[in-house]
């Protein structure tokens, strides 16, 4: 718990004296960070490389000017304009490995989100294995992390549970060792200058994402991967997310918001080489 407590400290964009907030006051210059907030960086980077600019960390300010400028539990409705549509910010974070310090592109604000909070439960796993644990179990604000010995029998069960369409347990997830995330457009939703909202951006219109996908939930090795690819198969519509997991041999869910075909589940392949 003190490990999130510590991580949040560092990484919430809602606190002025946050590292993140020193970040992206400082984008443009190269900007010394803790061991913990270069590697955040580095992973969003990274995985923003991997999905081809899909996941784009970059994209604070949109959110910003939608209206999701304070914390979700003080979030009200915008009265301001509907932004237009402009595509992500297509310049590179400069990372600076040997003294862990980055770069943001002038002009661009660094967006924690989800991978921040994969990346806990992965620290989080790994810290309680390191002191001895033989079976870890994580719940993080949606998220399940698992580790080490199962509770019972040889594979962990995640049940899903799918409140949002009054269904329980739609699907379950057996799995060994690794994070099973979920993306959503059905949660975090507001409106603003009339418009409804959600708070997942399309890179390429820098807007709520168009989707017919309410919610998508992936399976990876690591929890910081899955809150990755949960979230760009949402954004990319049922047709390419059945892609992406199956190209990426990762198992999931998708959730349509066709009513008379609601639930999809993809099955774990093996890509060649």
């Amino acid at each position: 718990r003190e490990l999130v407590l510590e991580l949040e400290r560092r990484w919430t964009r809602f606190d002025p004296a946050s590292e993140i907030s020193r970040a992206n006051r400082c984008a443009g210059d190269v900007t010394i960070l803790s061991a913990v907030t270069y590697e955040l960086i580095s992973l969003a980077q990274r995985a923003r490389d991997a999905t081809a600019g899909a996941f784009n960390p970059l994209m604070l300010d949109r959110l910003v000017a939608l209206g999701y400028d304070r914390t979700w539990e003080s979030l009200s409705d915008s009265l301001a304009d509907f932004p237009e549509p402009v595509s992500a910010p297509s310049e590179v974070i400069d990372l600076f490995p040997e003294i862990s310090a980055v770069r943001l592109p002038a002009g661009t604000r660094f967006d924690p989100g989800g991978i921040g909070k994969g990346m806990a439960g992965d620290m989080v796993a790994s810290a309680l294995l390191d002191a001895g644990a033989e079976s870890v179990q994580i719940e993080l604000g949606g998220d399940v992390r698992v580790a080490g010995t199962p509770w019972t029998g040889e594979e962990w069960r995640v049940d899903l549970d799918d409140t949002d369409h009054g269904v329980s347990n739609p699907a379950s997830i057996s799995l060994i060792d690794g994070g099973v995330a979920t993306s959503s457009v059905m949660r975090r939703r507001w409106r603003c200058g009339g418009v409804e909202a959600h708070h997942l951006i399309d890179a390429g219109t820098g807007l709520p994402a168009l989707t017919d996908l309410d919610s998508v939930t992936a399976v990876a090795p690591t929890l910081w991967w899955a809150e990755v690819i949960a979230k760009v198969a949402v954004i990319r519509g049922r047709r390419a997310a059945r892609l992406l997991l199956q190209e990426l041999g990762m198992a999931g869910v998708l959730v349509s918001n066709d009513a008379n075909d609601r639930y999809e589940v993809i099955t774990r392949m093996e890509v060649a080489a």
